[in-house]
């Protein structure tokens, strides 16, 4: 499912650095839609046994509060390795989020990419839970069809 380089889009590509204080978060103002996103991080500068890179967030516009956006998902990223992250569940407002990534604050530098799966994606968890009350709905239809059908054989001399 992952292996065609034409079903994936990277979205970031940034480097950053900060020799004297922590690195900010990256934060893009880029809506993604899929739920499905391919991450790296590296870090020139650090040794080769460190481990963690940063807390990566997936955010959303909501109605309440001050702020107008609330964190969805959390996924702490490892330095030096390529992950794949498949969300949950996707905000309803027309599938878009945000993303947050805050680099651990002992790092010097940060290279982080992002690619956002184009591909098939297959079902969600939102498509199999409606297919699943559709269905549930259906059996309780035909139950009482299956009653009410017994019920006019029974009456019947």
């Amino acid at each position: 499912m992952f292996q065609l380089a034409s079903e994936w889009k990277q979205i970031i590509n940034e480097y950053r650095f900060n020799e004297k204080a922590s690195i900010p978060a990256i934060e893009p103002k880029i809506n993604f839609t899929s739920n499905i996103i391919g991450i790296f991080a590296t870090s020139p500068s650090s040794p080769s046994n460190w481990y963690s890179a940063g807390d990566f967030l997936q955010i959303y516009q909501v109605g309440f509060g001050t702020a107008g956006y609330a964190q969805g998902e959390f996924l702490r990223v490892t330095l030096n390795r390529y992950q794949v992250h498949r969300f949950n569940k996707l905000p309803s407002d027309e599938n878009k989020y945000l993303i947050s990534f805050i680099p651990k604050f002992y790092l010097k530098d940060i290279d982080l990419k992002v690619w956002e799966y184009i591909g098939n994606q297959g079902a969600s968890l939102d498509s199999l839970e409606a297919s699943i009350k559709a269905v549930h709905q259906r059996v309780i239809s035909e139950t009482a069809s299956i009653k009410a059908l017994l019920m006019k054989l029974q009456q019947t001399p």
